[in-house]
């Protein structure tokens, strides 16, 4: 894997074959885990629609891995969160599957003539991509149980440590794709910023000409 670099007005990343299946993979399981059916051959299908207009509560998510994704609009009045959820949520949740389908395309379609490892996202597409892969962070962050500045400063030592065992290689794997990740997205928001630096500096939209 190499991160985001601009090449002719796009960015691009660098990801093998091995790593495009996995990191697909899990996007896969992050939508699912939203609602939508899983992705396949057929490509990526949308999260099934919820009504024009809830009457009813939607309860929050058990799993709290959702709940990151979907949290709670107020963490001290129960009666404003739930009416958010109601009038948020099937569009949070079908956005959010949205997004994970286009990452999903761009893992799973081969570059452009010889470099199939290429990854090439357009400058007006990026913040989406980078939405999407802040929402597989939190779903890796919540199984390992990431939820302080503490947690996260140690999130690493398991790699360099001796323990064996298969829950402790399950965590590794965790734990690395989860560095991946968030080396992967600190390089297209760099860029994101460098960009729109450019195109302030030059009075104009930074995608333009």
């Amino acid at each position: 894997m190499r991160a985001f670099t601009e090449k002719h007005g796009a960015f691009v990343a660098r990801l093998d074959a091995a790593e495009r299946e996995v990191v697909a993979a899990l996007v896969a399981d992050v939508a699912q885990l939203l609602g939508a059916p899983r992705f396949d051959e057929a490509g990526p299908a949308a999260a099934p629609a919820g009504p024009l207009l809830r009457t009813e509560r939607i309860p929050p998510p058990q799993d709290p891995a959702v709940r990151r994704l979907l949290p709670d609009a107020s963490q001290d009045d129960p009666d404003v969160a739930a009416e958010f959820r109601r009038l948020t949520e099937d569009d949070l949740r079908a956005r959010k599957v949205a997004r994970l389908g286009v990452m999903w395309t761009l893992l799973t379609t081969p570059g452009d003539g010889r470099r199939h490892d290429l990854l090439t996202v357009a400058p007006k597409d990026a913040p989406e991509l980078a939405a999407a892969i802040t929402d597989l962070r939190l779903v890796l962050a919540e199984r390992l149980d990431v939820r302080t500045d503490q947690d996260a400063e140690s999130l690493y030592d398991v790699l360099s440590d001796d323990a064996q065992g298969q829950d402790v290689d399950v965590r590794r794997y965790l734990v690395s794709l989860y560095g991946a990740l968030s080396w992967l997205q600190e390089s297209l928001v760099g860029l994101m910023l460098e960009h729109a630096r450019r195109g302030g500096a030059s009075g104009r939209p930074a995608h333009e000409g």
